[in-house]
């Protein structure tokens, strides 16, 4: 039995009430039943802690208005509860029914992810006695719904693991910390746990040389995968739907250079194995590739079925939400950079003076005008042309717009990388693509001795 087959008759009843009360002024409907489970948690020193194990159950009605939207959710799988009648209540009193008892997924075994996460911790400490403290924090999803657009509908099923690794490398006086968020769109098996905690353990030992960061403004080079969390929060956040609707820096600005002619940039969901990938959204729309900036031409906004509607355009299959329990909004899924011709060695070489920036977080944007500030985490100088000495944390700002235009070298070398958006209380997974790239000057925080 496929796993969402007992969530299609419930499915099949949603789609007929929403049809049997559609208001008249609506441009387009949607419906989701959807059946969750999730284990999260924090593993150090070779045991779990502070685990958490959700399971749960929705079913959700949408209606887009030619001005606006309606929806309904409700716990449960009760599509007459989540129905809309015309004056904006539940069509009538639902009865719900049960999927049924369902056991949690095999590859959530609690003996499964510690023998994962132990091999993570036991990587990192072996790779030098500095390391002192490794904390995991991980986050375990499954998945399975039944989207309905319109008429149509279709099963889903995302698998989600995602970790959170933070090692502290002590020498001496010194404390140094390395960050990693290895993620990926399936089982937890499918995360190099060796690999990635020599990584992290690597980036907090390498910190513990580290010196002041400079101040002023200075050629950035930003590392592939992670590094690409400037360019989502910075510059694509603005082009989705509902912030150009609220005057974004890019409303209106279809067809205009906004970029350096070396930057393509693409929200794809169907990257095998990055963690923003899926087959619909969650309002059904088939998730394709859809091209942003083409050659530094703004090309696309990234829209739900609502601000498509709004701005007169098809809707490009970013309406996302937590669980069907919150509406969709337009959100970004994998930002994807796309690769350029020239060799890491040679972006370096070609910097007289800089920063190399491997981690990248922390952020805030300003949708409306661009402005952004950063924390770079893990970080370098770059001196007459090499990588030297770690620096300590630091802080970068620009605009957007400005920071789109004054890329200038892109390397050949994409990487994915994961990361977790937020936006109003609602957070998704998203992908990170991208390459090594370079900035021709941001402005570098930081004390000077």
């Amino acid at each position: 039995m496929h796993a969402t087959e007992p969530l299609r008759a419930v499915a099949e009843d949603l789609v007929a009430g929403i049809r049997r009360h559609r208001p008249p002024d609506c441009v387009g409907t949607s419906g989701a039943v959807q059946a969750w489970y999730r284990t999260s948690g924090r593993f150090a020193e070779g045991r779990v802690s502070d685990i958490s194990v959700q399971r749960g159950e929705g079913t959700s009605a949408r209606y887009v208005l030619r001005d606006g939207f309606r929806h309904r959710s409700v716990s449960g799988l009760d599509p007459c509860a989540a129905v809309l009648d015309g004056n904006g209540g539940p069509a009538r009193a639902g009865v719900g029914r049960a999927a049924g008892s369902r056991p949690g997924p095999e590859w959530m075994d609690i003996p499964a992810v510690l023998s994962a996460l132990g091999e993570l911790e036991q990587s990192a400490r072996d790779f030098d006695p500095a390391v002192s403290q490794v904390v995991i924090d991980f986050d375990l999803s499954e998945q399975d719904m039944v989207l309905a657009q319109d008429d149509r509908m279709y099963d889903e099923r995302r698998l989600l693991s995602y970790l959170t690794v933070r090692v502290i490398a002590r020498r001496g006086g010194r404390v140094s910390t390395g960050f990693y968020t290895p993620g990926v769109s399936g089982t937890v098996d499918g995360i190099d746990a060796g690999a990635a905690g020599t990584e992290v353990a690597r980036r907090a030992v390498t910190g513990l040389d580290a010196r002041p960061a400079p101040v002023g403004h200075l050629p950035l080079v930003v590392a592939g995968g992670r590094g690409m969390v400037l360019l989502h929060e910075a510059c694509c956040h603005p082009l989705e739907g509902d912030e150009v609707l609220r005057g974004s820096v890019y409303a209106g600005r279809l067809g205009e250079t906004v970029a350096s002619p070396l930057v393509t940039i693409t929200d794809d969901p169907t990257v095998p194995g990055a963690v923003g990938s899926y087959g619909h959204d969650d309002e059904g729309f088939p998730g394709t590739p859809t091209t942003l900036i083409e050659n530094g031409v703004l090309k696309n906004y990234l829209t739900d079925h609502e601000s498509a509607t709004r701005l007169g355009l098809a809707p490009s299959g970013n309406g996302r939400c937590t669980t069907v329990l919150q509406p969709p909004q337009p959100r970004m899924t994998n930002t994807c950079l796309e690769a350029g011709t020239s060799g890491v060695e040679d972006i370096i070489s070609g910097t007289e003076f800089g920063i190399f920036a491997q981690h990248v977080g922390g952020g805030e944007v300003i949708e409306s005008t661009g402005e952004f500030t950063f924390r770079v985490t893990n970080g370098f100088l770059i001196e007459n042309g090499r990588i030297t000495d770690p620096v300590e944390e630091t802080t970068i700002t620009g605009t957007g717009t400005q920071m789109l235009r004054d890329i200038d070298a892109i390397a050949d070398d994409p990487v994915v990388g994961a990361a977790r958006c937020g936006k109003f209380g609602q957070w998704v997974p998203v992908g990170v693509v991208g390459p090594t790239l370079r900035v021709r000057s941001l402005l570098v925080g930081g004390t000077q001795r």
